[in-house]
């Protein structure tokens, strides 16, 4: 049994759910433990490592990443000899039961994350691709001194896989890392606030005759008493109205600034925008008025197609039209006829010929 069938029974759902066992995802536990190791610097002292997993909790990045295997996938890829095309079967088809759809989408989703991502295949006699799946990222690894490629442990050869370097960037869990960790803080930040929407407040005593705190076994914890019960009365529905004796003054210390995190949660959602190469506007993102500049749903379309999409895509092309892939003297492209859209005039004074 070759790499591809291996891969294919274990990642295979269809067959998982006619079995009646449990669905199992294919990136369960795609954290490898050298991720762990390596994003650990970035997130010292954070509730949770950098994973996959926790950068698609922020919004904005779930929102980019989506849009980017969502147009990336859906596009056909093409072989091509000069004028003629020659696109073999294998590209638009599968024969492991896992659609070409699924096997770009995660390919992207690696090269987002990771800038790496790895591609089994299986060749007839004459070395010519029959069928190709993605390989799950934590599956497979590279010796850096030899450039031996492993696969669950086992060394494989170079006809079995296919290893796709991204664009260089080192992938969004490393060189965004400052990034995720500020939004997940100010998300933090945001939340606390919201749940407690007033400034910090004291409860500060103007007489001389101390209230207890409870030292004593026979003693009432009066002040504790009296925090319990202005928290309790802040957070009914008459709370924005309050009463305090005539020896207990409220001190507010601070105030309530919402630029923080208006200004703050727009300016993580342009730094996400710019870690995916993405135009701002299309995670809802703006620039500040004094730069704002017009743009129309075609200038934003035209702009994604011909800055964004390439530096995911290239990659790609370049990998798959080296010769171990594709024949000499052919290329492999996406076809990305469908991503311009050119602004069409309106029709003045229309009228039946």
């Amino acid at each position: 049994m070759g790499l591809l069938d291996k891969l294919t029974k274990t990642t295979r759902a269809v067959e998982r759910l006619s079995a009646g066992l449990p669905l199992v995802s294919p990136l369960a536990g795609s954290t490898s433990q050298m991720s762990t190791l390596v994003f650990s610097e970035f997130f010292a002292g954070e509730v949770a490592e950098v994973t996959r997993e926790g950068a698609l909790q922020i919004p904005p990045m779930k929102r980019g990443r989506d849009l980017l295997v969502g147009v990336i996938a859906g596009m056909q890829l093409q072989e091509w000899q000069d004028d003629a095309e020659t696109t073999p079967a294998w590209l638009h088809g599968s024969a492991s039961g896992i659609a070409p759809w699924h096997r770009m989408a995660m390919t992207i989703d690696d090269l987002i994350w990771y800038d790496w991502s790895a591609w089994t295949v299986k060749r007839d006699d004459s070395g010519q691709i029959l069928d190709g799946i993605r390989i799950p990222y934590e599956r497979w690894a590279v010796d850096d001194l030899t450039g031996v490629v492993t696969v669950d442990g086992r060394v494989v050869s170079a006809e079995e896989i296919i290893v796709f370097p991204g664009n260089g960037s080192g992938g969004i869990l490393a060189t965004g890392a400052t990034t995720i960790k500020g939004y997940r803080a100010l998300e933090r930040s945001w939340i606390g606030r919201a749940q407690n929407p007033i400034p910090l407040v004291e409860l500060h005593q103007t007489t001389e005759d101390p209230l207890t705190d409870g030292d004593d076994e026979d003693e009432e914890n009066e002040i504790a008493r009296l925090i319990d019960d202005w928290s309790l009365a802040r957070t009914s529905p008459t709370g924005a109205v309050g009463y305090t004796p005539h020896n207990i003054e409220v001190r507010v210390h601070g105030t309530v600034n919402t630029d923080l995190f208006v200004e703050g949660r727009n300016a993580a959602v342009l730094d996400v925008a710019r870690l995916l190469s993405l135009p701002a506007a299309l995670l809802d993102g703006s620039m500040s008025t004094a730069t704002l500049t017009y743009s129309t749903t075609e200038g934003k379309a035209n702009e994604f197609a011909a800055y964004s999409i390439p530096t995911w895509t290239n990659p790609i092309e370049a990998r798959l039209s080296l010769d171990d892939v594709s024949p000499q003297g052919r290329v492999i492209r996406f076809d990305r006829s469908s991503l311009v859209q050119t602004e069409q005039p309106a029709v003045a004074n229309p009228r039946s010929d």
